[in-house]
Formats: C-alpha cells, structure tokens, sequence
C-alpha cells in the first residue's frame, strides 16, 4: 500500500491533526454524554415538553387575550353593581333596618291586629290608625314586594361572592393587563427560554449524535498513555509471556545479535515509553532451538515488553501512535500468544521498509506501506472481527485479509530486535496505545 498519494492530495492527515481531530471528538462525547446525563438537560426537556404542548400554547392564549369582562365573575360583578343601584332595593333595607317596621311586625302578632280593618275601632284607637296607615304606607309595600324575594337572595348571593378575597384576587389577576408576566406558565417559559440558550443545551442541540458512533459501539479495555516516569508493571512485563509461571520468561534468543535487558533498556518519560537498543557486550540466557537455554555473549542489548499477564483478548480495534529513530535494526508492535503462532503484526520495520500482516500454522501474509517515514509518529490501527483484520495509518486503511484470522485471545508485544542480518543501534518511541472492544450496553 503506498500512501504517498495520499499524502499528496490531502486523503492522509498528518499525525497531530488525525490525533487533534480523535481527541476533540472523545472531548465532545464525554462532554455529550454528560449533559445526556445531567439534570440542566432532563429540566431542559421537561419544560419544552410543557411549553410546547397545546395545552400550554392555549393556555397562554387564553390568559393574553381573555379579559375580566368575558368571565362568568364579570357577568357577577356587573349583575351585582346593577342591583346595588337600585334605589327600592337599598330603601328596602333601610325599611327593615327601621324602627316603624318592627313595631308594626310585632303589632302584627297581637289580637288587636285583627281590628286594624274595623272602622269602630278605628276611631277608637289613634294605635290602630297610626298602624293601619303605616300598612297602607309606600315603604310597607316596598317591604314586603322585596321580602324574601329573589332579588334580595340573588343580592346577597353575589354580595357574598364579589367580596370574597377569591373573588377580588381574581379581579385583579383578569383586569392586569400585564397578568401573563405574573403567572407559573410565564416563568416556566422564560426558564426554558434561558436554558435554550444555555451553552451546554446549545452545544447538544447542535450535536448530531452519529458523529459518536465509534464511542458509541466500543468501549475502550486497555490503555496505557506512558505518562508516569517508569513503565507500569501492573500492565507490562519484561520479556516473554507463558502462563506457567514456572516458565523462564525473560531471555533471548540465539539468532538475533541483541541480549533482552530484564527492562533495563526500557524508559518512560516526556509521555513516551521508549525501547532503546544500544551497542554494548553482554552475555546472557538465550533460547537455542536445539540446545534448549544457555548463556551467550550479545553484541547488543535492547529489550521486549508485553501484557500477557494483565490483559488478553480476542476481537476488537488496537491502536498505538509510534515512531523508530535510527532505523538499522527491527522494531515491532505485535499481537501475540504464548506459543509462536498465531501473530498479527500492526508494525513491522526490518530497517528498510514498513509493513503489516499476520502469520498463523498454515502461512503468512504481509503488505507493504510505502510513501510514509518510520522516524515519524503515526497511529497505527487493526481492526479484529471474527471474520476478518483491517490494518489502518491515520484511518487510512492500508489492508485487510479474511485469511488466518486467530480465535484465541492474544495481547500486545513491542520489541527491537537486531537479527543476524543487521548491524546497528535503534529506538522505538511509543506515544500510547489503546484497546477497544464492541460496547455491549449498545
């Protein structure tokens, strides 16, 4: 694959741009996710659910347009005011407030008031005249039209409902011409209308959520960005894997040049763990394919970590952003199990060009990528499903094969090798690396 046209024509970004662009985009989805999550988003959407219900919008309607004249209580208050001008009705209380009508009510009661039409006693009785004119008298007859009548209780009825402080309270809300402004529906509506121009709702309604799908679909399982100031054991080890701890683990092997340093050649600083491989005698544990262990003396020393320990997996996207400088040895970022085979290789670089591929019992591929520089940092990506692996550089995908495709977990390796063709020194800088697998709460 050579990604020299790539790089021409702007297809392939450059690594800090590719890298700038992954970590704005993991910025977003946490901070989507979060305002997912958070309670300015669900108080966000429980008021646009209100404000934007019919129920709410004639609601509004109706407490902008509707006046205190088009209400039942108007009608009240009006048939009320009405019957508080009525000259006979207010002279009918004064009548039964009087002194004369009490007296002539209590005359009433009396036998004598059966002689108040017997014109003898008439003349006998000044009483009997004095209560027989007041009978025949405007204000009587006033008294006794409205006495228990339906004017009088429809009065007092309305009297009763137009100074209750229910009513008064609803006169006043109705004849404000500014009621709107004052009630619950109003200040719920400004509230939504200030959290719709909140930064983070802003932010959310303008996101569209398919540009997370990768975060979406995989969680990240491994990762390891080398900020300390030494490698992290808790997820490294010097060496090789078995998982027989009985096995001998950190040695070399009798057809390279280089003697693995038990990490001494391994550091981590400025954010990078770096495998050096230095030209310097030694003698050391090798394995020889016929002899078994024995010790020998190295020209070289360099060193091989790997996470067979702490983390194994089958299936799921690997990436790592590195670079070599010094590029006369081997430097490889593989995937691997305790036994040779299988081996998926994510970087190989034999000192003269850089290639990708995987071996298993039955053959082997590789590809070739051309048109980038290995002393430049690129991320470098495999994608493993049960039915195929897709090599990528700055998703870039250089290539895929449905060939040899392991079913047995496998964990990461890096390693600088100098194999007997080789003479030279080298380094392996490693940025990060990082493991995901399909999120299954998706």
């Amino acid at each position: 694959m050579n990604l020299f046209g790539k790089i021409i024509f702007r297809k392939l970004k450059s690594t800090d741009a590719f890298e700038k662009e992954k970590d704005e985009l993991l910025r977003a989805y946490e901070r989507y996710v979060a305002i997912e999550n958070s309670e300015l988003l669900q108080e966000y959407k429980a008021l646009r659910k209100e404000v934007k219900s019919a129920a709410f919008k004639e609601n509004k309607k109706v407490l902008i347009n509707r006046k205190f004249k088009d209400t039942e209580e108007y009608r009240n208050w009006r048939k009320f005011h009405k019957l508080e001008k009525n000259w006979k009705l207010h002279h009918y209380y004064t009548i039964a407030a009087s002194k004369e009508l009490a007296e002539f009510l209590d005359f009433k009661e009396t036998p004598q008031y059966e002689f108040i039409g017997n014109k003898i006693e008439l003349k006998k009785s000044e009483s009997l005249r004095e209560f027989r004119a007041y009978e025949k008298s405007k204000d009587y007859k006033i008294y006794t039209r409205f006495h228990d009548s339906y004017v009088v209780k429809e009065y007092e009825r309305l009297k009763s409902v137009v100074s209750s402080e229910e009513f008064i309270r609803f006169k006043e809300f109705w004849s404000d011409p500014h009621r709107w402004e004052k009630t619950e529906a109003y200040k719920q509506e400004q509230k939504f209308r200030q959290l719709s121009q909140h930064i983070d709702i802003v932010f959310y309604q303008q996101t569209d959520p398919a540009s997370f799908a990768f975060h979406y679909n995989w969680k990240m399982v491994f990762n390891d960005e080398f900020n300390g100031v030494s490698l992290d054991r808790k997820i490294w080890d010097y060496g090789y894997y078995f998982s027989d701890p009985a096995l001998i683990r950190d040695y070399s092997l009798t057809q390279h040049k280089q003697a693995n340093n038990g990490g001494k050649n391994v550091s981590v600083a400025n954010g990078w763990m770096v495998i050096e491989t230095l030209k310097e005698k030694t003698r050391a544990r090798a394995w020889d394919d016929q002899l078994g262990f024995i010790f020998r003396d190295f020209e070289y020393t360099s060193d091989v970590i790997n996470a067979g320990e702490s983390f194994q997996f089958t299936e799921g996207i690997v990436e790592a952003k590195l670079r070599i400088r010094d590029g006369d040895i081997t430097h490889v970022f593989s995937l691997v199990s305790e036994n040779k085979l299988p081996q998926i290789n994510i970087f190989h670089f034999d000192c003269k060009r850089i290639t990708v591929g995987n071996a298993w019992k039955d053959g082997t591929q590789t590809e070739i990528i051309k048109g980038i520089s290995p002393s430049d940092f690129y991320i470098y990506r495999l994608e493993w499903t049960s039915e195929e692996l897709i090599w990528s550089v700055n998703n870039i995908e250089v290539f895929r094969t449905r060939k040899g495709v392991p079913y047995i977990p496998l964990f990461p390796l890096f390693a600088s090798v100098v194999d007997k063709t080789q003479d030279g020194t080298g380094t392996l800088d490693v940025d990060w690396v990082r493991i995901y697998q399909k999120n299954k709460t998706k």
